[in-house]
């Protein structure tokens, strides 16, 4: 059976204005003076969120642990300006008549469950694995290894749907195939121009 599996930001949903919003009062609360919203922007779409926190802990001395929890608490916040990217629940909403089996891996935190419910997707998927899961960061392959494990997936058949050069490197990482917005194709990846594209793909 085929089955995907989903990153969540830039892929199903745009965070942009609520990540973007509370990195800037993450730099204002601990006082870090180099703000640079495009800078950032693109480091965080070519890299993660995650690493920049490491990245700022690292150059100025500050708890890892205390930078990630503000920033998880402001962007909890401002989850209310958060909404689906276009052909999100189009996709969603094909792969389940098709009869694919829908999970998601995602770094986003423990709102995210509250996130899809109130944006009427979370019914599509069978299980959640978010950043509150306990799972290694992508690109490990710890979470789609347990969920390969657990619903006896066959990787010639599960798809890593994401955005991000990351994404395909966690799809290569566990032995699976990666589907993907942004980077080019590959022996391993699919790119594709839009998630319309997927019915393309796996009409049967």
């Amino acid at each position: 059976m085929t089955a995907f599996i989903w990153d969540l930001d830039g892929t199903l949903i745009d965070s942009y204005e609520a990540i973007m919003e509370a990195l800037e009062a993450t730099y204002r609360a601990f006082d870090f003076q180099d703000w640079d919203k495009e800078a950032i922007h693109a480091y965080i779409l070519k890299e993660s969120v995650g690493q920049l926190l490491e990245k700022k802990a690292g150059e100025t001395g500050t708890s890892l642990a205390q930078l990630k929890a503000f920033f998880n608490d402001e962007q909890t916040k401002r989850d209310d300006k958060i909404k689906l990217l276009p052909s999100s629940k189009e996709a969603l909403a094909f792969a389940d008549k098709e009869g694919i089996q829908q999970f998601m891996y995602t770094h986003k935190g423990a709102s995210t469950q509250a996130v899809l419910e109130n944006l009427g997707i979370k019914s599509y998927f069978t299980e959640i694995l978010t950043g509150a899961s306990g799972f290694e960061r992508k690109p490990h392959p710890e979470g789609i290894y347990y969920l390969m494990d657990k619903y006896k997936l066959n990787p010639h058949d599960t798809y890593y749907i994401g955005d991000r050069k990351l994404d395909v490197e966690v799809a290569k990482n566990a032995g699976i195939r990666s589907i993907n917005l942004t980077q080019e194709s590959s022996p391993i990846n699919q790119k594709i121009q839009d998630l319309r594209d997927l019915e393309t793909l796996f009409t049967k």
